[in-house]
């Protein structure tokens, strides 16, 4: 079924970002410093490629980014992203990426492959947030881990099923 309101010769163009809150025991949430990005942090993820599910662009990044291996199944929050000079809009899917164990937490590091776009992975506690992430991050990850604790997650379906 088509959508008249869309022009598939030309249809609009946006980013669909997948990032992901993972908490440790302590409810600090992980980190990565990007190389491109000065004295900033951010939640791990990146951009969905054409023809991928956030659900599994979010997963890859979180891989690719730290090592840790999860299903992606709820968001937490959508958090739309207006064009800026230097990004397309779009929307970042805050992906619930569950609780790391105390191993996990141990072992989590920036991969080899990763070393280019990384320089480091961080447990933060959320009282510690304004010191490494801009506002409207710090903004995004507040409610994020409120909706989690809240048990507000949002089902990431394609097509009407379930992710998983």
């Amino acid at each position: 079924m088509a959508h008249p309101d869309v022009s598939m010769s030309s249809p609009p163009r946006r980013r669909i970002g997948a990032v992901v809150v993972v908490l440790d025991q302590e409810d600090r949430v992980l980190l990565v410093q990007p190389t491109y990005k000065s004295g900033k942090w951010q939640l791990p993820g990146g951009g969905a490629q054409a023809g991928e599910a956030p659900t599994d662009a979010a997963a890859r990044e979180l891989a690719e980014e730290t090592g840790l291996v999860r299903e992606i199944t709820h968001a937490l929050v959508i958090d739309y992203m207006p064009a800026r000079s230097e990004t397309a809009e779009g929307y970042n899917i805050v992906a619930d990426g569950g609780t790391a164990t105390p191993e996990e937490v141990d072992a989590v590091a920036v991969p080899a492959s990763a070393a280019d776009e990384l320089s480091a992975l961080k447990w933060v506690p959320l009282d510690d947030l304004d010191v490494h992430v801009e506002t409207y991050q710090e903004r995004r990850i507040r409610e994020a881990v409120t909706a989690l604790k809240n048990g507000h997650r949002i089902p990431l379906l394609t097509r009407g099923e379930p992710a998983a």
